[in-house]
């Protein structure tokens, strides 16, 4: 198998070396390329194509920032991580647009090495070069939100307090009001009122609060001005309805904790990709949406034959690079196309391919847009092809009760 190449920048070699040091165990597996200056590292992938870089934000002469804009520019294909030091956190953050990932330091070996290893499996398995040709114009390409860096952060440690994970949410006014708003609506069907992010912590577990605070996010960049036929708040609906179903799968399949929490973030996430493509290709999505209502197409085969790429590809090529789960990755790559020959079973993917079918047919947003069929075939050769109508019948009762909820709370 090729090795891949990977090219750290730093301008102190004491920090290459100890790099160098943290990852000889690599060397079978990695050709790496150390440079103490942002001209240098340009020098050695002018000559040498490389497949990830890895740079500090601040150095003397050329900064991180100018380095990587230049890079994204002129080698598009490089996967771009930004490591960078507690100290450099606050310009870290308001630059890392240019960036992919964002580690900090001090950065321990085995995180650093599944960074990388996740970005160059990406490359892999998307091996789409329309995929990468999309993803590498996207000027604005979003960051991880601030909350969840820091979020993170206090995971890692090995005693992590969710009460600390909560005041860390509290801290970003805007998203602890949207995540509060959110868990209290009918599509979480809490019976109590959650009053503040500790206690919405406590009853939901942090994955599923890290998916919703990275879809806030996406969500809230977005520009609705700019497209008056485009509806941010049915997409949202649409996102957490499918949520709310591929969970409900999973559940009525019995499956773990840790699956149903996978579920429900792969549909709650599985749409993002609309929005990356929407407002940095504002014109030619523009073009998307209005053919794919005139000639009666599915947005994904429109995106398909203008892009020569999808939301779901685009949206699982960026999630994948935050560092999400392997399975939540493919289940949103794959949600309209699962593959035709599956592996027997349950899978993440399956539930959120059924999970999006059903809602499109029990939940008719916009009937000027094509239905999008469920897979039939998929499903039986993965031996579950007989479960539909329960599933169908076990999300339909979930509407049934989300409606009522919502009544509920009207009415409070």
């Amino acid at each position: 198998m090729k090795k891949k190449r990977i090219l750290f920048v730093d301008d102190e070699q004491h920090v290459l070396d100890a790099l160098r040091r943290m990852l000889h165990g690599m060397r079978d597996h990695w050709e790496m390329s150390f440079a103490t200056s942002g001209k240098r590292a340009l020098d050695i992938l002018q000559s040498s194509p490389q497949d990830v870089i890895v740079a500090d934000m601040r150095m003397p002469g050329m900064d991180g920032v100018t380095l990587l804009d230049q890079v994204r520019s002129s080698h598009p294909g490089v996967i771009r991580l930004v490591l960078s030091g507690h100290s450099d956190t606050n310009t870290a953050l308001q630059s890392v647009r240019h960036a992919h990932q964002f580690l900090l330091k001090p950065c321990q070996a085995g995180e650093l090495r599944a960074a990388i290893d996740r970005a160059t499996t990406l490359q892999d398995i998307f091996s789409n070069e329309a995929v990468k040709t999309v993803v590498a114009k996207i000027e604005t390409l979003p960051s991880l939100p601030r909350t969840y860096l820091e979020l993170m952060q206090e995971l890692r440690r090995e005693e992590p307090s969710l009460r600390i994970v909560g005041e860390l949410i509290n801290q970003d006014v805007g998203m602890s009001a949207n995540i509060l708003k959110l868990v209290n609506s009918a599509f979480f069907g809490l019976r109590t009122h959650v009053s503040s992010p500790v206690h919405a912590v406590n009853l939901l577990g942090t994955e599923i609060i890290k998916a919703l605070i990275i879809s806030l996010h996406l969500f809230s960049r977005f520009n609705m001005d700019r497209f008056p036929e485009f509806s941010l708040e049915l997409l949202w609906k649409h996102s957490l309805t499918t949520g709310l179903f591929a969970k409900t799968i999973a559940q009525a399949e019995e499956r773990r904790p840790q699956e149903i929490d996978d579920c429900y973030i792969s549909g709650l996430l599985h749409d993002v990709g609309k929005l990356l493509l929407a407002a940095n290709f504002e014109e030619r999505y523009q073009e998307v949406l209005s053919r794919s209502r005139t000639e009666r197409r599915t947005v994904h085969d429109m995106e398909k034959e203008i892009f020569s790429a999808s939301h779901a590809e685009i949206g699982a090529y960026l999630l994948g690079l935050w560092g999400l789960p392997e399975n939540v990755v493919t289940a949103i790559f794959s949600h309209h196309t699962p593959p035709a020959a599956p592996l027997p079973g349950f899978s993440t993917l399956l539930a959120v391919h059924a999970a999006n079918s059903l809602e499109h047919e029990l939940v008719v947003l916009n009937a000027d847009y094509a239905p999008h069929p469920m897979d039939t075939t998929f499903l039986e050769v993965s031996g579950m092809g007989r479960r539909i109508e329960d599933w169908r019948q076990a999300c339909a009762r979930r509407l049934t009760e989300e409606f009522h909820l919502e009544r509920e709370n009207t009415l409070r």
